[in-house]
């Protein structure tokens, strides 16, 4: 993941402090030796470990965390710390299997009639909890390490992600059906993500109708404007067909265009990287099968689907930090059909970086040796990024 891991060690220990001295403590001013108190464990210890995953797909020491972190952003609007912990493990269930019965709010102590709202204010706490654990790497160093995981299994430098837009199934307002409709025919939402090579999501973007052009959302996107004014070095993320090539996006030769040994074997090496997408976005319908389809979405009102979304994308790199392992093999995610790219607002300011598209291909590609050989190593050590993790 893009920040350290005294980051997050830092975090956990101002979280614990803080939730450790508080008034609202009801068990004991004691803590265990791991510095967690037992405040934080109520419900957790009726179950045994492999309850607790099959409930909720999260490990003991993660819901622990999570607990803890909701606690002490609510504890000025919801006193009663069991209330708390019984609306995030009912979220927490939800997002885990699309669902919330009765039987599970009753377990966790919470009224079945409070349930839709008790996931709506958990996913707005673990939503904003964005800016903290989805981070693009911004310092030289922190880009060249993410770079670095890239060359590693492609052989491209200088990447520092790699794009693509995660589709959610929804039933839109009957008015506007045919701006949800997407290219593989069914309606969604769609959220730009950028991942790490090791399946850490780096960004997140605003959620839109699944038939937006991924051109238009990567163009309005906040992280492109990052990359437009160089904040990002010269580095590049990278990208499918649907998308601009030669502004800091790396999309692969088009096949009319490819003539040399290089191109070629630089567009099966983008291809593989490309591809990861497809293991991110199944992990996370996988471990959160609430993304697989969220229903009904009221005109003009994605705010709410949208922050179950962005808290989902959290607690993906929260659980890769825990190692948590995935319920089961995810569910490859299909490949959407490219999108005509259009000429775009800026037809000339970036047209350097296709020449420098063109360098770094006959550098890195041209003298690879053997092509079956390239091709064989690159799919030997690029293995399906957060597919079992």
């Amino acid at each position: 993941m893009s920040f350290a891991g005294a980051v997050w060690l830092a975090v956990q220990e101002n979280l614990y402090r803080g939730t450790c001295r508080g008034p609202a403590r009801k068990i004991s001013d004691s803590s265990d030796s791991d510095g967690i108190g037992e405040e934080s464990r109520g419900c957790l210890n009726s179950f045994d470990d492999y309850f607790l995953s099959q409930c909720f797909h999260l490990s003991r020491q993660c819901l622990t965390f999570l607990l803890d972190y909701v606690k002490s952003r609510l504890k000025q609007d919801v006193n009663d710390a069991a209330s708390t912990e019984a609306m995030t493990l009912a979220t927490l269930y939800f997002y885990a299997h699309g669902f919330l019965p009765s039987k599970i709010t009753d377990m966790v102590g919470l009224e079945h009639t409070s349930a839709n709202e008790a996931v709506n204010i958990i996913s707005k706490v673990l939503a904003d909890m964005a800016p903290k654990f989805i981070t693009f790497p911004v310092g030289y160093n922190d880009r060249m390490g993410v770079a670095q995981g890239f060359k590693n299994i492609s052989g491209i430098p200088n990447v520092v992600g790699v794009l693509g837009c995660l589709h959610i199934k929804v039933n839109p307002p009957p008015a506007e059906e045919s701006l949800f409709l997407n290219t593989l025919g069914y309606h969604s939402v769609m959220v730009q993500v950028i991942s790490d090579a090791d399946g850490n999501l780096l960004s997140i973007e605003k959620c839109s109708p699944g038939g937006a052009l991924e051109q238009a959302v990567w163009e309005r996107s906040n992280i492109c404007q990052e990359f437009s004014s160089f904040q990002h070095g010269q580095t590049w993320v990278i990208g499918g067909r649907g998308l601009p090539p030669g502004r800091h996006v790396l999309t692969p030769v088009e096949h009319s265009q490819v003539k040399s040994s290089a191109t070629r074997r630089f567009n099966t090496a983008h291809s593989q990287v490309l591809t990861s997408t497809q293991y991110v976005f199944g992990s996370l319908k996988t471990r959160f099968q609430c993304l697989r389809d969220l229903g009904i979405v009221q005109a003009n009102a994605l705010e709410p689907i949208a922050r179950i979304i962005t808290a989902c994308c959290v607690l993906h790199n929260i659980s890769k930090k825990f190692s948590v392992p995935l319920p089961r093999e995810p569910i490859l995610e299909p490949v959407h059909p490219a999108q005509e790219v259009g000429k775009g607002g800026e037809e000339y300011p970036f047209r350097y970086m296709e020449k420098t598209m063109e360098d770094m291909i006959e550098i890195c590609f041209g003298n690879a040796g053997d092509e079956v050989e390239q091709e064989k190593n690159i799919k030997d050590k690029h293995k399906p990024n957060g597919a079992h993790s």
